[in-house]
């Protein structure tokens, strides 16, 4: 029994290690709580960045149409698939150099956990790949031409 929850501890223990031991900058480790529109969200972090907080994301160096508009509502309605689907935890890449918008949002990079294949998702290059977003490169930490879809965790 004890091997069993040693074993349980150490999974646990990685699982928490594995962001911030990656070869990007992962700073929290939460829930997507709710969307609000294609590029922004609420979050709230467990670990890392914040911890125990329930903050707003601007996704960073992209922009949706806004929600009034047909387009908006779709880019929302597929953000909301994606986690809905794939899940809603999530690490993020808080800017560095910012770190929030002048709305007081956190600007990060978020990605997705595919915890099978070893890989996240860029969710700020899904939505501009499929066509969601539109990059909006702002002067903060991040190069939105030099982003992949799929990063290693």
């Amino acid at each position: 029994m004890k091997k069993v929850a040693l074993v349980a501890a150490l999974v646990f223990i990685s699982v928490l290690l594995i962001p911030f031991a990656s070869a990007y900058e992962f700073q929290a480790y939460g829930y997507v709580t709710k969307v609000v529109d294609g590029d922004t969200v609420w979050f709230h972090s467990y670990y890392g960045y914040r911890a125990g907080e329930t903050f707003k994301i601007r996704f960073a160096d992209i922009n949706a149409p806004e929600i009034y508009t047909d387009e908006g509502k779709e880019s929302k309605a597929a953000l909301e698939w994606l986690f809905d689907t794939y899940g809603h935890y999530v690490y993020l890449d808080v800017d560095d150099v910012y770190g929030t918008d002048r709305y007081g949002r956190v600007v990060a990079v978020v990605y997705l956990p595919f915890w099978y294949y070893g890989y996240a998702l860029n969710v700020n290059e899904w939505l501009v790949e499929s066509g969601y977003a539109n990059i909006w490169d702002h002067y903060n930490e991040f190069n939105p031409y030099s982003w992949s879809l799929w990063v290693p965790i």
